[in-house]
């Protein structure tokens, strides 16, 4: 009798749910139900009883994406689902330093260095590093170097580049820097558990028993040091199962590996291949855009994707040609008003570029046309001033580390000014104890008085915060904010910022992470360890996503900042030389072309492709080429147009009559 777990399945979808033992790749093409068959093979493994749910270890990207397993298996199977292990690399790299921290070579209450803060780390060691004449050095490019030599074990420059050259002083001095302070960057949280199995044969084995199923979502996106932790974890049984698609592999540019999914049959000599090419997602048309496209691309798994959908309308895509970036704007927001009136909502449509710099135009469009919209980009949640700053006070309320504690220490202002930053930095120097201990040390320390009771101060708040957060009746966010109002931090932003419009968006940011906050504590109890619990998987950057899915807006993105997500109607702009590829980014061909090949698979239903004739480029109007990629695509395939829809009169008057009947009802308009 076939497994319920199956239902609904198709024939490759079961074959890859079916297995149970030995090295598999699953080539999931895009919208071919990855996910599905990931639960399939979790609830199945466990149903049959090949695995018990301790022993599963599923990585992801993203927790999102590990909860969404978990709770999928878990209608189905109870709460036994909680027992798998699912989670990011870097919370499994975290999970396993907690347990053997000693070995690790770490205190107990070990610390996360954010990528902000281990950049600060880096300019302090430049600050005090000169050679020769050049100390102008970008710290966030010599931290991008160190992480390179790390995931390679590199200690000694290869060449005579001023970078290179850099790193070689400054890698040792980053790691002293680093075992001092008790912390662990977001590198180490891969490389220390690669080191820990490596030189502890116990302790791998130990792991390699516990998790005797591994299933990596994502895989084309893992880099060196991930497919090293993956093979240290599965060597002794080769239950590994990786999920992905290598066309959909547009991450090199960060660190991610291709030849780790292109590879991956020829490394594991037993490995079963079982291709997803069944689309759920698009209409025939759209494939046959995406397949052309991708086609041309010489390094990958041949597969080309099928729909599924029997759709009697199957809009043939389009690419419209238009003078300038002005009009094209105009007139991609008035395809979007026109999608409206057939019926589309504004949260079934994106518009996706290549690069940051072309979302402005159209957004201004859509603001004067009062069409709502949500823009994804901008300053990172995390990397916000506002952000880091809560964190830091949570931090330091739950185990105080010196990174943390200087950033909050005279935030908002306390008196506690560089002078007795100087006495703390000495005295913990001189009794080689941590920088927090040396600040409750004040008076030792030679900190005047005033600013001495400040300190003390500070830390009684510290301490009374964690039972304040959690105290009702009113939720942990709300006492967040509460708390941070009473410390006249809220007076702090409104002093910085330049108006008051600048103060109000920035409290608002505070208030989406007392949100944030509050969801955590919803799927925990009220206590000091969910909290502990909560700040870790800040630490480890993984937001909830506060955009509510029921808000009708318009999404506006990057092509790389859509991948995972399908939209009714896509319009995908600028795709012209230069662009996409882009100049100065698209160094790998191949890459861009994948990533165009995404843009293009997030479309169902209406694909719209623009390009213009003439581009604004550092304040001169240029000529602008179609890009290489539409060239590429065959043109029976593909509609194109010239300048703006003409609206014939029997459209317009049906747009009108629609327009006067929603006036009629009363229907207020979105602003």
């Amino acid at each position: 009798m076939e497994s319920h777990w199956l239902n609904g399945l198709n024939l490759e979808q079961k074959e890859a749910a079916l297995h149970n033992h030995g090295p598999l790749l699953i080539l999931a093409g895009a919208g071919s139900g990855k996910t599905t068959v990931l639960v399939a093979r979790t609830g199945r493994l466990i149903e049959d009883n090949i695995v018990s749910p301790k022993e599963l270890c599923v990585m992801t990207f993203t927790n999102k994406a590990a909860r969404e397993l978990k709770s999928r298996v878990q209608v189905k199977l109870g709460s036994i689902a909680n027992q798998i292990w699912a989670g990011t690399f870097h919370s499994f790299g975290l999970h396993i330093l907690k347990e053997f921290y000693k070995d690790a070579g770490l205190p107990k209450t070990f610390g996360i260095l954010d990528p902000g803060d281990a950049t600060s780390i880096v300019k302090e060691i430049l600050r005090n590093f000169h050679l020769g004449d050049k100390t102008a050095y970008d710290g966030e490019k010599v931290l991008s170097v160190l992480s390179y030599w790390r995931e390679r074990g590199q200690t000694k420059a290869s060449n005579g580049d001023e970078y290179e050259q850099a790193v070689e002083w400054i890698l040792p001095l980053y790691s002293k820097r680093l075992k001092q302070l008790g912390m662990v960057d977001f590198d180490g949280l891969i490389l220390k558990p690669i080191e820990l199995m490596e030189k502890h044969p116990e302790i791998r084995t130990k792991l390699q028993n516990r998790f005797s199923q591994v299933m990596v979502d994502e895989f084309q996106d893992t880099n060196l040091m991930q497919m090293r932790m993956i093979q240290l974890l599965t060597n002794s049984h080769k239950n590994l199962t990786v999920v992905g698609d290598d066309d959909q592999s547009i991450y090199g540019w960060r660190g991610a590996c291709i030849k780790n999914i292109l590879e991956f049959p020829k490394n594991y000599s037993q490995c079963k291949v079982v291709r997803l090419e069944q689309n759920y997602r698009s209409s025939p048309a759209i494939l046959e855009v995406a397949n052309s496209i991708i086609a041309k691309n010489n390094l990958r798994h041949k597969k080309v994707l099928r729909a599924s959908k029997k759709t009697t309308e199957n809009n043939v895509p389009q690419i419209l040609i238009f003078e300038n970036e002005t009009e094209e704007a105009e007139q991609i927001a008035g395809e979007i008003r026109r999608h409206q009136q057939s019926g589309f909502k504004n949260r079934d449509m994106a518009v996706l570029y290549r690069s940051n710099g072309q979302g402005p135009l159209i957004e201004a469009e859509l603001r004067k046309m009062q069409i709502p919209y949500s823009m994804t980009g901008g300053a990172a949640f995390f990397d916000r001033k506002e952000t880091r700053d809560i964190l830091a006070y949570l931090k330091c309320s739950l185990k105080p580390n010196e990174i943390a504690l200087r950033r909050i220490l005279n935030t908002p202002a306390r008196g506690i000014g560089d002078k007795s930053f100087e006495c703390i930095e000495t005295f913990s120097k001189k009794k080689n104890i941590p920088f927090w201990k040396a600040a409750l040390e004040w008076g030792e320390a030679g900190v005047d008085e005033k600013a001495g009771m400040q300190i003390e101060n500070l830390f009684l708040m510290l301490k009374e915060l964690p039972r304040q957060l959690l105290a009702l009746p009113k939720t942990p966010g709300e006492n967040l904010c509460d708390f941070l109002t009473t410390i006249g931090y809220k007076l702090h932003i409104e002093k910085l910022s330049p108006n008051a419009l600048v103060a109000h968006n920035k409290w608002k940011l505070i208030e989406i992470f007392g949100r944030i906050l509050d969801r955590y504590f919803e799927n925990g109890v009220r206590s000091v360890a969910t909290l502990s619990d909560f700040v870790d998987s800040m630490e480890l950057r993984d937001s909830i996503n506060e955009e509510k899915e029921d808000e009708d807006r318009v999404q506006l993105m990057t092509l790389h900042a859509c991948k995972g997500l399908e939209f009714p109607v896509v319009f995908l702009l600028g795709v012209e030389e230069d662009i996409l590829p882009h100049k100065t980014l698209g160094s790998d061909l191949s890459e861009e072309r994948r990533l165009f090949y995404v843009g293009v698979t997030r479309a169902q239903q209406h694909l719209t492709l623009s390009r213009v004739e003439k581009r604004q480029r550092h304040g001169k109007t240029v000529n602008s080429a179609p890009s290489r990629f539409l060239l590429e695509i065959p043109k029976h395939l593909i509609e194109e147009r010239k300048g703006p829809r003409i609206i014939s009169p029997e459209a317009r008057k049906a747009m009108l009559a629609q327009l006067y009947a929603k006036l009629e009802k009363g229907s207020p308009l979105k602003t």
